[in-house]
């Protein structure tokens, strides 16, 4: 009976496990670390960009039309997306 004892003993043991052995034999539950936030880039200022830039920028993202688009639409166009 004590070779028994000792078997399970063992088994539960914080090595073998990573956990803390419990009297019951459950292991004990761990926490998860909390989630970091993930934080957006900073929102440029499209309207102090020339409409040169803003055109490359919309190359950039695949405007579609932007050739035929006027400046102000240019800047909507960036930044609903």
């Amino acid at each position: 009976m004590e070779a028994l004892r000792a078997s399970v003993e063992r088994a539960l043991s914080p090595k073998s496990t990573g956990n803390k052995a419990t009297t019951s034999g459950k292991a004990t539950a761990r926490r998860t670390p909390a989630k970091k936030r993930v934080r957006s880039a900073p929102r440029e200022d499209l309207s102090s960009l020339s409409k040169a830039d803003l055109y490359k920028k919309s190359a950039a993202t695949d405007v579609s039309g932007r050739s035929h688009i006027a400046r102000d639409d240019l800047v909507k166009a960036l930044s609903s997306g």
